[in-house]
């Protein structure tokens, strides 16, 4: 779990003004059983108007000994800064190499 804080300008300053109603507060992380990785991050900036929060479901698995598949769904906003005021959803499949 992590958290952050964005540190406020004044508005004369403030490079990016919508990000501080736009950005949430925190994530969460992962959790493993046997050789299965799975995860989960949950934004919400806490707006009833604004809300721009996101949901962020990950798994992977072994497929051979040093490698794993992947897959993961996305859905909210932030997912890059290109797009971070529309709302994606997108899967995603691929491989990981596993440490060694």
């Amino acid at each position: 779990m992590k958290g952050w804080y964005r540190i406020p300008e004044s508005s004369k300053d403030d490079d990016n003004p919508i990000s501080k109603s736009t950005w949430a507060t925190g994530d969460l992380g992962y959790y493993f059983l046997n050789d299965h990785r799975f995860g989960a991050m949950i934004r919400n900036n806490f707006s009833l108007h604004h809300n721009r929060g996101a949901l962020q479901f990950e798994w992977s698995f072994p497929l051979l000994e040093w490698v794993s598949g992947y897959v993961q769904y996305f859905y909210g906003y932030g997912e890059s800064l290109v797009d971070y005021d529309h709302c994606v959803n997108r899967i995603g499949i691929g491989f990981m190499f596993k440490e060694w």
